[in-house]
């Protein structure tokens, strides 16, 4: 008898605190840090408690940034490992091709991280959104399939960046003139950069500026600099896409469908 009550004080002393520990157990409030303008934006999509949010990236706090003005005041983070320990993270959000000289150091850490891929289509940010929210233990939905269907009787549009560059097919800006229901008129693939003899002869139903408001000013800025090209604008029906909306194939790419939609529809 002595041996039992012996035993039960013994094991049982240990025992409970542990019992204790898992009944009453809660998760440890989320730290979640990005590091660039995409990462961000998914980031902020993701509905999360603002307190969630320890730190955005370093382009957070400029024109192209997604982020609302009150969030603007927290840290600024970059692909830097003794940056991202700084911050004292329980999660890391890369943009595309970043973290891979920091993931040994945070992995050290015991910090989570994860980087989304790039990619030129809506499932791109489909696939990047179930990546995120599996990572950080938020429930997925279900998306009925995008499945857009080309309009081959729809306007030409003509995709023009700040430098003059124009997109292709396989991107991710043709994604978007294709579901807004248009046309690109640029029919090669993949991004392309300013070839001005081509583009001031093309004859466009409506053209698509982007980053022109919010670009840095250099040599390269064709798009506002050319005179023909500007020229070429002032006589087309065009529209603005804030650049905000489209750093990577992300949340925004829906609300540049939108503003290219209406102009769209607005076409005499």
């Amino acid at each position: 008898m002595k041996i039992a009550v012996y035993l039960f004080l013994v094991f049982g002393f240990f025992a409970a605190p542990s019992s204790l520990l898992a009944a009453g157990a809660t998760q440890a409030p989320l730290r979640i840090v990005s590091t660039s303008l995409c990462s961000d934006s998914y980031v902020l999509d993701a509905q999360l408690k603002p307190a969630s949010i320890t730190a955005l990236s370093w382009q957070s706090r400029g024109d192209l940034s997604m982020a609302p003005q009150s969030p603007r005041a927290r840290p600024l983070a970059r692909d830097d490992a003794e940056t991202l320990l700084s911050l004292n993270p329980t999660h890391v959000i890369f943009g595309p091709g970043e973290g891979g000289h920091s993931a040994a150091i945070l992995d050290a850490a015991g910090i989570k991280h994860m980087a989304l891929k790039w990619g030129e289509s809506f499932e791109t940010y489909d696939d990047n959104e179930f990546t995120l929210r599996t990572f950080l233990g938020l429930p997925n939905f279900r998306k009925e399939p995008r499945g857009f269907i080309p309009n081959d009787d729809g306007p030409l549009v003509l995709y023009l960046s700040r430098s003059g560059g124009t997109a292709g097919s396989d991107t991710f800006v043709d994604a978007v003139i294709t579901a807004a229901g248009g046309r690109n008129i640029i029919t090669e693939s993949r991004w392309r950069p300013a070839e001005l003899e081509t583009l001031i002869t093309l004859k466009p139903d409506l053209i698509i500026t982007s980053f022109f408001e919010n670009g840095s000013e250099s040599a390269q800025s064709k798009g506002v600099r050319n005179r023909a090209l500007q020229n070429l604008i002032a006589e087309t029906p065009h529209v603005n896409v804030p650049g905000k909306y489209w750093p990577c194939a992300g949340p925004g790419l829906g609300d540049a469908r939108n503003i290219i939609a209406a102009a769209i529809k607005a076409l005499p």
